[in-house]
Formats: structure tokens, sequence, C-alpha cells
């Protein structure tokens, strides 16, 4: 279908009807309130008449980012409710499709790497731990909805982004979101939905290392009105890695059907599918016994070629979005999520002597994981007047239960470990030899429930001031169990009733300025007890903020800039003073730390062709009171004092412009860990990258990414003198060709 064009200024809808004059099709806004959808004009409608061609300025109100070929979306859906970042008093990113293209960021753990003040830990038996301002990120979301995540050994969760439309993250505390967690940071990752057109898209890459991947999607309208879509996806990586002896298929299945029962009432369903198979190297490398780097090869593996880490996860989920009229609508989403881990690994653990050149020793771990995640939500959206001025108001009510069975065994396989010179073909000891010989194993079942009612205002007081205050309730539950006997495994906990408020202000200076402060809290459910024996009260974050945030070039470009300060306090201290009523340890809930600082951030559209995301973070940490380290550095080890993280792409201009240009780089203060005096640090570090793309012909492009172009050695973990560090990826290419039709 080709349009006459369009020229000037509209809003989306405006735009979209006049795009379609004589075409004898209609944009319908789709009922999540996300994008559009074209169907037929019904044949009493008189026709009209031609435009002439002209061009389109601006963003839309549509937070879709698929197709747009920007770095910033105006409007988010992290926030309950559509709202643009300016709306937000909070600190907001939002990672494109686009830019997850360009930097070729085809996990969370590389699109959440390329974030502002974001920083991963390697788990030492798989995944990543993901820290803000200082905090373990523990919240992460699907479309809006909130899912609970246990590992009880690692991390173990991935995501490949070949179905995400965009990631959303918000920074500090956010309570309002999901009930309990750290005050760190909110990840919502929204999936792509079907298109009201045919299109069919397809890559293929080649890197470094023999990492080839292949991606198809396909998404058409399934009847000639356009009211029932489908979308689906596939993917499929087989690689290695800069290490010996390790490799990794991952398979990505997904699919998605939106059926338009009026213009008002959408539902929407799918499933997907994700499937790994690796033979991993986990728990990383040592250092020497006085913490001083050793110097290995970056190519040092110490795993076995016989280790296996091999993961299974399906999730269903369905969204009912009804539009009651202009103001309000509703929106009901159920999710389910089946998730399996196996693995088993030999893994060293002892630092190295350095006058012997010995210490490490060679362990083994077996691990089987069965986790069933629930959760259902129903949120209310809509704007009334009130006082001569329009309002808006977001409520609603969340349930999340979680069902994780574990079972582990650890052994010690009595063999000295040469790091220089590793053996990877030691025998493979047996399952059942494993379970039967571990020095430590158990078998448990955790549950976990959680639910909660919120509701959040937005009021304006006037009409460059307005209030945002809001609160959630929520009611959570924990229990934990060895499976055989039916023991507790770790006293059973719960917190009924906890409020936590969330507020703040924000004046509009101008249609593109707007200021802020606000404040929002979280609680963090513990189960130490008192020298009663009573459960402590939950440990509380308190996230406070004052920023500035610009929408400029009429919404192509973002800007933000805030001073962030996060308290949290309540958390367990071990009480000296005591006499303990059950066991020989009790605690106070008296431990306080700080986490305070300074968040900036600009993506989008600089100038014609040219995208740009940058974000700059500058982060100091502190115990305030603590039993023995007061004043110290309470996150040294995963939060550097600064962290930049640029990246931008250049189309060329004139008779050049199926070229563009694209580089950037990741720079981060040093950073250490201490154990028993002995410390482990690195100093600071810079990683470039770059990228050359060309747009063959209308239908097909392709792209080089090159990865740490000046092949900087560092470490991007750094663990304890015995284990846990890991090296960045040496400079490495890919190849990537894209096909649309």
């Amino acid at each position: 279908m080709q349009t006459q064009g369009l020229s000037g200024r509209y809003t989306a809808e405006q735009g979209l009807s006049r795009l379609l004059v004589g075409t004898g099709l209609q944009a319908v806004p789709n009922a999540n309130g996300e994008g559009y959808h074209l169907r037929r004009i019904p044949q009493d409608t008189p026709g009209v008449s031609t435009l002439a061609p002209v061009t389109v300025t601006g963003m839309t109100n549509d937070p879709v980012t698929e197709g747009t070929g920007s770095y910033t979306s105006r409007v988010v859906t992290i926030g309950k409710g559509r709202q643009t970042l300016k709306e937000i008093p909070q600190s907001v990113t939002v990672v494109t499709r686009q830019r997850m293209d360009d930097q070729n960021a085809n996990t969370l753990d590389e699109v959440l790497a390329n974030s502002t003040g974001m920083t991963l830990y390697k788990s030492p038996m798989g995944g990543s731990y993901v820290y803000s301002r200082g905090f373990r990120v523990d919240s992460y979301q699907f479309d809006g909805v909130n899912r609970a995540f246990y590992y009880p050994q690692a991390d173990s969760f991935t995501t490949e982004t070949v179905t995400l439309d965009r990631v959303e993250i918000i920074r500090g505390a956010t309570g309002l979101l999901q009930g309990a967690g750290s005050p760190s940071a909110a990840v919502n990752l929204v999936r792509k939905r079907p298109l009201a057109e045919t299109q069919v898209q397809m890559l293929a890459s080649g890197g470094s290392w023999n990492n080839y991947r292949a991606d198809i999607d396909a998404s058409a309208p399934l009847n000639e009105a356009g009211t029932l879509r489908a979308r689906g996806v596939a993917s499929y990586n087989d690689r290695e890695y800069f290490y010996d002896s390790a490799k990794s298929r991952t398979g990505v299945l997904y699919g998605v059907l939106s059926y338009d029962f009026t213009p008002d009432t959408t539902l929407t369903g799918g499933v997907s599918y994700e499937e790994l198979r690796s033979t991993p190297f986990f728990h990383g490398l040592p250092h020497y016994s006085n913490g001083d780097n050793i110097g290995l090869k970056r190519s040092t593996s110490l795993g076995q070629d016989w280790n296996r880490w091999n993961g299974k996860q399906t999730t269903v989920f369905a969204e009912l979005a009804h539009r009651f009229n202009k103001d309000w609508s509703l929106k009901l989403t159920g999710t389910s999520t089946q998730e399996s881990n196996d693995s088993k690994y030999a893994f060293t653990e002892g630092a190295v002597n350095p006058v012997t050149g010995l210490g490490p020793m060679l362990y083994a771990g077996l691990f089987d994981m069965s986790t069933h995640n629930k959760a259902l939500n129903l949120d209310v959206d809509g704007a009334f007047e009130a006082l001569g001025r329009k309002h808006s108001v977001t409520f609603g009510a969340s349930i999340n239960e979680l069902t994780s069975k574990n079972d582990f065994a650890l052994n010690r396989l009595n063999r000295t470990v040469n790091v220089w010179n590793p053996d990877h073909h030691v025998p493979e000891p047996t399952d059942d030899w494993m379970r039967e010989n571990a020095y430590r194993s158990a078998a448990t079942i955790v549950k976990m429930k959680q639910t909660g009612v919120y509701g959040v205002g937005r009021f304006s007081l006037a009409d460059p001031l307005t209030l945002v205050a809001g609160a959630r309730v929520s009611w959570y539950e924990n229990t934990s169990r060895y499976r055989d006997g039916g023991e507790q495994y770790v006293d059973p906990y719960k917190d009924n009733g906890v409020v936590t408020p969330y507020g703040g202000l924000i004046y509009a200076f101008n249609p593109q300025w707007s200021g802020y402060v606000s404040y929002a809290q979280i609680f963090e459910p513990q189960n130490a007890v008192d020298a009663s024996g009573k459960v402590l009260d939950p440990i509380v974050g308190k996230n406070y903020e004052i920023g500035l945030k610009g929408e400029l070039m009429d919404g192509r470009l973002n800007t933000s800039i805030a001073l962030f300060r996060v308290d949290q306090k309540n958390r367990a201290q071990e009480d000296l003073t005591s006499v303990c009523a059950t066991g020989d340890i009790c605690y106070l809930a008296s431990g306080k730390v700080r986490s305070q600082g300074l968040d900036a951030e600009i993506s989008g559209e600089v100038a014609p062709g040219w995208q740009l995301f940058a974000g700059y973070t500058f982060n100091t940490l502190k115990f305030l009171d603590d039993t023995s380290v007061t004043n110290t550095n309470f996150a040294r080890t995963v939060t550097p004092k600064h962290i930049l993280r640029l990246w931008s792409d250049y189309r060329l201009p004139g008779e050049l412009s199926a070229w563009s240009l694209g580089g950037g780089v990741n720079y981060q203060t040093g950073s250490y860990t201490e154990t028993r005096s002995v410390r482990v640090s690195q100093g600071s570090y810079a990683v470039w990258n770059a990228r050359v793309a060309y747009q063959i012909n209308k239908n097909w492009s392709a792209a080089v990414n090159v990865n740490n172009i000046f092949d900087k050695t560092y470490y991007q973990t750094i663990g304890a003198p015995g284990w846990g560090s890991f090296y960045g990826d040496p400079r490495n290419a890919t190849l990537t060709v894209r096909g649309t039709f």
C-alpha cells in the first residue's frame, strides 16, 4: 500500500487519518493503548479527496518503538498506565528496538550492560546478577506484570531479546510497581505484538568464536477486516566462547494472536519457549592469595568438557484490554511460566600461592531446579475533571505465586588444579555417585506468594504544577522446607498489610522542560529473628530524587538529569549483647546503608540522521550503621563511582545515505572486593565498540559490529581471591545481514 505522503505537524491520529485518505482504510487505536490497526471503511462512508505529498515530523504517543528508527520513546508503560517520560518523577531509561539492533544486543544481559547506571556481576553458577545504585535488581516485569524469581544457587534467568519491542527501566525504589524488593530498579520487558500489515523479517549473522545466529519474525492480519492478527518469531544461536571448552545452543519460539471483538475491546494471547543447552565454565578464575592478579590467558577455562547447563522456559500469557471511552480503560493480564534448570559441572576453589603456584582444588556440583510462576494483574486507568482541572488516576490489584523445587549436591574431587595448564578431561563422576558422596546437599521446596492493591493519582494543581501521589498495600509470605522429611529449611515468614507510599511534584517550566522532586519506598522481607524469637521487620528502602527532564525536537530527543539518595534501613545485624531465645545467634533490625549520586541521560535524534544514547552515573555508597564497617563502601564490587554508557549512530547524507556509522564506549572506574583483609581490585577501564552498516536495497541491509576495538584486557567481574573472576570479551566482530519484506 502507498499513500500520498504527509507534511506538517499532527497528532498520530490526525496524521494517520490524512495519510489514509482515498485508500478505503482507517486507523483504529488498539484497545490496550499501544499502536493502531487498519480496517476497511464501511461502504456507506463518503470518500474524500487526495492531499498533496508532504513530510511528517515529530514522535507519536505510541510506546511501540519497532520501526521508528529511534533511540528514544516519548511514552512508556512501566509506570502503571501510559505516561510520557516527563510525567514520571524518577529516572527512566528506554532501550528501543533500534538500539538493540544497532548494538547487536541479543540478550537481556547485553541490553542492561549498555544502560545508564546498570552493572552486571557474573554469577559463579550461571547468569548474571544485575545492580543499580548499589542494590541488586530483583524486579522483572513482562508487559507490566511483575514476575517473581527464585534461584537458590545462581541468578540463572536469561532471555533473548528477539521477542522484545523495548526494555523500560525505572531506577530507584519502585514499591508501587512491584511490592517487595530492593531499592535498585524495575525492568519491564515489553513483547512484540502483531502488526496491522504483513511483514517478514529475517536475520543471519556470524561472528568470532563460531558465533552463528538465525532469526525469522513474521506478522500478518488473518482476516480481511484486520481484526485478527498474528505474529511468530523463531531464533537459533549456536556459539563457542573465547575461553576453552565451552559452547552453547539457544533456541526461541514465540507466537502471539490479537483479536478485536470491537474497536474498544482486544484480546491478546501468546506463548513463548526458550531452551538452552550448553557446556559452561562456572565459578571463574582465582587470584594469588595476596590478591594480586595472576595474569592468566583470557582463553583460560577451569571447567571440564562434561560440564552441562540445560534450561527450558515456557510462558503462556493472555491480556484483555477494554476502552470504556476516551478517558477510561481497563486491562486484565494473566501469565504462567514454567522453568527448569539442570546443571552438572566441575569448578575450582582456592587462591594460588605466589611461591608454590599451588592452591586451587577441583570440586563438582549437581543442581536440578523446576519453578512454576503464576501472576494475575488488573489495572484501571482513567481521567476526570474536578475543580475546573483535569486529573488522572490509575489503580489495580495483583497476585503472584511461585513454587520452586530444588535439589543440589556438592562434591570434592580431591584433585589439585594447574591453572596455567588445566586438564579439561578429568573423568566424569556419575550423578548417583555425586548424590551419595556429597559433602553438602539438600532437596527443598520454596513457596512464595504476594498480593497487593495500589492506586496513584496525577492531580493538576495549576497549569505548571502536578502532584503525583499514591501507595501500595502488600501481603507477602514465604515458606521453605525439605522435600523428604517436610522440616523447615528456612523459618517461614510473612508480612501483612505493608504500605509503600509514593509521591512527587512536577513543575512544567515550558512545553519542553520540567523539574520534579519525588519520594518512593519499597520493603524487603527478611527471616532473621531478634532475641525474643520474633522475625525482624522488613528492610525498608527509601528513594529521594530531584531532577530536570527535557523533551526536545518534537519528542525525538529526551534528556534528564537527577540527584538521588537511597537509604535502606532495618538491615539485620548480629545482636552481640542479648541472650537469644532461639539458637545461638539473633539479630537487630538496625543496619542502615546509603547510596547517593547523580544520573544524567540523553537519548534520541540530536540532528537529522544522528541517533545518540549517553548515560552517566556518579554514585557513592556507604554503611551508616553497622557493627563493624560504618562509613565504608557497602557495594564496592558491583557499583563503581563513575559509569558512562555511550552509543551513537549516524546515517551519512546525500549520495552516501546508504551508509551509516556507529560507535561508543562503556567506561567505569575501579572496583574491588575484600575477603579476610585480602583485597582483589581492578582499576578504571574503557571498552570501545564500532559499527558500519550498508543498506543494499529497500529490503536488505548488512552491518559489521566490532566490540572491544582496542582489545582491552579487563575483568568483567572480580571475585574473591580463590574464585569468581571472569575476563571481559576480547576484540570480536560480527557480520549481520537483515531482510525486511
